[in-house]
């Protein structure tokens, strides 16, 4: 399936849209002729970008380019904000803006999480954004390359330093690269320097589910991928996702997808 620009964007002048997705149903594989940027602001979800899992969740932001094709699935409540751009070449006042976007060498960067400062400043850009009538191309763009450089500033932190909230984006950041690993939450909140009390807390006010289960998500995710992609064994992908025990990992992953780990083989071969 494919999308086009023309049912997206009022005008061929027009290079910048917003369509937020109030909520954001689960919806197939596709591609479309423009790029686009979306902000989770609510909920959780599955999204498959060029065949890799990540879990959605608030203050997550994303880049998709005009190449690549990606789904939604298992949503929750899912709310996103979508910034639709045609091409980063073909501003009218913006030039050689492609650093600000995630290079094509870089290794699973084209989602990570926002803490509440960028995340806000963001959704009042994109607002801004939602009201402008495009007439005025400059003030358009010069609204794009503050969303852009605000969401490239939010994504660098040093571990360990910052408030609460931003040690526990660090280590949010973290596990998502490292969810495979044995984790001990006492000993990796003290690496972050929060509490393990806090950690929970956050968790459960902002993501709406434990930590654990946050974790479990985030296996069942890349079992899904090796699953579908890869021609291991399902208990030799149970074990590399995390799980020691091959019918834990089965009940839990039809308890997310609705579906046995040997129904999504099936279907994929």
């Amino acid at each position: 399936m494919k999308l086009y620009s023309e049912d997206f964007f009022i005008t061929p002048q027009q290079h910048i849209a917003v369509e937020p997705r109030v909520p954001q149903p689960i919806f197939p594989e596709h591609t479309h002729d423009f790029s686009e940027i979306f902000l989770v602001t609510q909920g959780v979800g599955l999204h498959v970008l060029n065949g890799r899992p990540y879990t959605l969740c608030p203050g997550m932001v994303c880049y998709i380019k005009s190449s690549d094709y990606h789904l939604f699935d298992n949503v929750s409540n899912l709310n996103l904000t979508n910034v639709l751009y045609r091409s980063d070449s073909a501003f009218t006042y913006l030039n050689n803006i492609s650093h600000f976007f995630p290079a094509d060498t870089e290794k699973n960067i084209s989602h990570w999480l926002l803490n509440k400062e960028h995340c806000n400043k963001a959704q009042q850009i994109i607002d801004k954004l939602n009201e402008s009538d495009g007439s005025d191309p400059a003030y358009t763009e010069s609204l794009f390359l503050q969303l852009i450089m605000n969401l490239q500033e939010g994504r660098y932190n040093h571990v360990g330093e910052g408030n609460n909230e931003q040690r526990i984006i660090q280590m949010l950041r973290w596990l998502n690269a490292n969810f495979m690993e044995e984790i001990d939450w006492e000993s990796l909140t003290t690496q972050f320097s929060v509490s393990l009390r806090t950690f929970h807390r956050y968790m459960k006010n902002n993501l709406g589910i434990s930590p654990q289960n946050y974790l479990i998500k985030l296996r069942l995710s890349e079992a899904y991928y090796q699953i579908r992609f890869s021609e291991k064994t399902i208990t030799d992908i149970a074990l590399e996702s995390g799980f020691n025990d091959s019918a834990y990992f089965s009940t839990r992953f039809k308890s997310e997808y609705n579906f046995t780990p040997r129904d999504l083989r099936h279907c994929s071969n």
